[in-house]
């Protein structure tokens, strides 16, 4: 009897090791497998992630372009020599044109936009003093047409705001490129909506002086047109 039990145990001990194998040797595979899916999702949101960042807009993209736009018109030799220096006799950075046309007791004060309406108040025209300029100095015009809220703005004796250049609200592009000249560059270009961006800056003011005579590095004029009307002027000098 014990030369038959002997044999027994051993076959069973072999049977118990060779199933443990078989459960290491499926432990191990379905280790594996999972460690591969893991790896390859890793993966998937990696490029995933990544595709995501490609998607998100440049923070300056717009500065940059209109960077690189000025530099090729600068490249082009192309001079803008006919800019708009004043609106109904206010002239830029002249402190006695304020005085004529809204009155000697007129005192605006730096660091403010003043807003004036039209007669019938229709229109109206933003008078921007920079922040260390003298009183009534006036550094940016901005006209536009006025909204329905109608506000206790003083009123100017003018039923349209008309530059010198003779260039007012509700002209077409072709108009205003005809007063203004071809030395342009485009923004917001679309169907129906289009502003067009003139600009003098040092050293290249040697025609008009208009820089160097009020002590300023830039020069902009902006020129907004809704379905080829112009809706929004805006022109003067950058704040250095």
């Amino acid at each position: 009897m014990p030369a038959i039990a002997k044999p027994r145990t051993v076959s069973g001990q072999a049977m118990t090791t060779q199933t443990e194998i078989k459960m290491k040797i499926i432990f191990l595979a379905i280790l594996i497998i999972l460690l591969l899916t893991n790896c390859n999702n890793s993966e998937t949101k990696s490029v995933e992630k990544n595709n995501r960042i490609e998607l998100v807009p440049e923070p300056d993209k717009e500065l940059r372009e209109e960077y690189e736009k000025q530099q090729e018109l600068n490249k082009s030799k192309c001079a803008f020599v006919e800019p708009d220096t004043s609106v109904v006799g206010i002239k830029i950075g002249n402190v006695e044109s304020i005085l004529k046309i809204l009155g000697k007791q007129t005192k605006l004060e730096g660091d403010s936009t003043h807003i004036f309406y039209s007669n019938d108040k229709k229109q109206k025209l933003g008078l921007t003093i920079h922040p260390g300029s003298y009183y009534s100095q006036v550094s940016i015009f901005n006209i536009s047409y006025a909204d329905k809220s109608q506000k206790n703005f003083r009123k100017i004796n003018s039923k349209v705001f008309e530059t010198e250049k003779g260039i007012k609200l509700g002209i077409s592009k072709r108009e205003i490129i005809e007063k203004l000249g071809t030395c342009y560059e485009t923004k917001d270009s679309t169907r129906n909506n289009i502003e067009l961006n003139y600009r003098i800056e040092l050293p290249n003011d040697s025609k008009t002086k208009l820089l160097t005579s009020n002590n300023m590095p830039i020069y902009y004029a902006k020129y907004k047109l809704t379905n080829d009307k112009l809706e929004n002027i805006e022109f003067g000098f950058e704040y250095p």
